[in-house]
């Protein structure tokens, strides 16, 4: 069956049941035999409350997944469901009309060849390209010049080997589970007309011990696009078509099926791509099992990344809370036990906690809570502070910028400064002070803030400040010339 093709049928067994499916491409339908329309009212659909007396019922999906053979190809489709959630009827089986159950999908493999398990995914896509860039992986050669060239039209072109396009593999885990992650540049030729004569494409490639949980496979599919958003700053990044390969008795891999995963069909937005805001492989390269690892264990804070490049232009109170929330989570995992105290601060905090235990022991009840409460937020750190303990220690990374930032509004930057606003806009928009004017300057603070989270976090990494500089400049577009790294 082609993949431009937008409906599938066939059979699939559910609960020993076989149905009829029909799928969209968005709805699982699943028509039932007639000789079990009977068992699946009484036992699926409504529970019994006397003898031949039924109350409606709602059923769950027991499976992460349903198997199927498509009648168009003979061929096996997988379904990969939410386990736990409602099957929805369509029809009212209740005044004996018929009905069919209907399933939410997540996403569905369409198989080439049948095999029993699965160790590689490869992704593919825009943003891949740009990331692990085509470009380099050929040379061209125009003759002597370019006018002789002109003139005979001759262009020598010669792709590049397989190991010197293929980045150096990382591991990472994911729920206890290794996995292997790495870039590479496929090669395509073609002698059709209509078509390109030479194709190179990009691909992230994730590689693991043979399985056959879908629910595992559908989890990297999700750990993949998180990486890709954070190398982008942008949630719009679309992974429409995942290939899937089994293991070869010889240590390769066949690949076998298709991953496609519901929603996925928007563009690449060509314009922030062109204008080259992501960060590169390269900057990252050696370091990508770190980053992955701590996504997959929701480490490191990526609930603040816009939905797209032009949405994060637009600063609202919600953007000022979750830049402020990435900004501090990052900050303790950089800074454990906090801001860098004095002896005379440690010294108070030491006797503030020692009255507070007192009170604490003294006292029950809602009183006692309190004195709880009172003790945890003792060694707490403002936001200010830690503005001002990054401004020390990540001055040679972020300084360039953020002068810049503040002289181009005709302002200076001063850390101090910085942090009391972005603190006490923060606790206006988190306590509601509606009375409270706006803070015009810490909107130019939160700008700058955007580069200072992504500083502390490959900072986190240990990657080099040259690059890191190179990452956050090409990421926000600031328009410096950096040497290249």
């Amino acid at each position: 069956m082609k993949d431009q093709d937008t409906l599938y049928t066939g059979q699939l067994t559910y609960k020993e049941i076989e149905f009829t499916f029909v799928f969209d491409r968005k709805e699982l339908r699943l028509i039932p035999p007639k000789d079990k329309k009977q068992e699946i009212e009484e036992q699926w659909l409504g529970t019994q409350i006397a003898p031949g007396l039924y109350t409606p019922n709602i059923p769950v999906m027991e499976d992460s997944h349903l198997s199927g053979i498509c009648n168009e190809s003979g061929r096996k489709i997988v379904f990969l469901t939410k386990r736990g959630s409602y099957i929805a009827t369509h029809g009212n089986h209740l005044l004996g009309y018929s009905f069919v159950l209907s399933i939410k999908v997540i996403a569905y493999v369409v198989f080439k060849y049948d095999r029993s398990t699965i160790d590689r995914i490869s992704f593919a896509n825009s943003e891949i390209n740009a990331i692990h860039p085509v470009n380099k992986s050929f040379t061209f050669s125009l003759g002597t010049d370019f006018e002789e060239f002109n003139q005979n039209g001759i262009m020598t072109l010669t792709t590049k080997d397989f190991d010197s396009t293929t980045t150096e593999a990382q591991k990472f885990s994911v729920d206890d589970k290794d996995v292997v992650i790495y870039f590479t540049i496929s090669r395509g030729v073609s002698t059709k007309i209509g078509e390109a004569p030479l194709s190179l494409d990009s691909s992230l490639i994730f590689e693991f011990s043979p399985t056959n949980d879908y629910e595992f496979i559908l989890r990297l599919w999700y750990i993949a696009k998180d990486f890709l958003s954070f190398l982008c700053y942008r949630r719009d990044i679309y992974l429409p078509i995942t290939k899937l390969s089994a293991p070869c008795p010889d240590g390769k891999h066949e690949e076998f099926a298709t991953l496609y995963v519901v929603g996925e069909d928007g563009r690449p937005n060509k314009e922030d791509l062109e204008k080259g805001r992501y960060i590169k492989q390269e900057l990252i390269s050696g370091h990508e099992g770190q980053i992955l690892t701590d996504i997959a264990a929701n480490k490191l804070y990526l609930r603040h990344i816009p939905e797209s490049y032009d949405s994060g232009r637009h600063k609202d109170a919600a953007k000022f809370i979750m830049l402020t929330s990435a900004f501090e989570w990052e900050f303790r995992r950089t800074y454990p036990n906090g801001v860098q105290k004095s002896e005379k601060t440690l010294a108070i905090e030491k006797t503030a906690t020692e009255a507070i235990e007192l009170l604490f022991k003294n006292s029950s009840g809602k009183l006692r809570d309190k004195y709880r409460y009172l003790k945890k937020r003792i060694k707490d750190d403002p936001l200010q502070s830690e503005i001002e303990q990054i401004g020390t220690d990540f001055a040679e990374i972020i300084d360039l910028f953020g002068k810049r930032l503040y002289s181009l509004n005709d302002e200076k930057l001063v850390y101090t400064e910085m942090g009391k606003r972005l603190g006490d806009q923060r606790n206006h928009f988190a306590h509601g002070d509606l009375d409270k004017d706006f803070i015009d300057l810490s909107l130019l603070d939160l700008i700058f803030l955007e580069r200072i989270v992504y500083a502390i976090q490959l900072r986190y990494y240990a990657i080099e400040t040259p690059k890191i500089q190179n990452a956050i400049n090409d990421l926000f577009h600031c328009g410096f010339a950096l040497s290249q790294v």
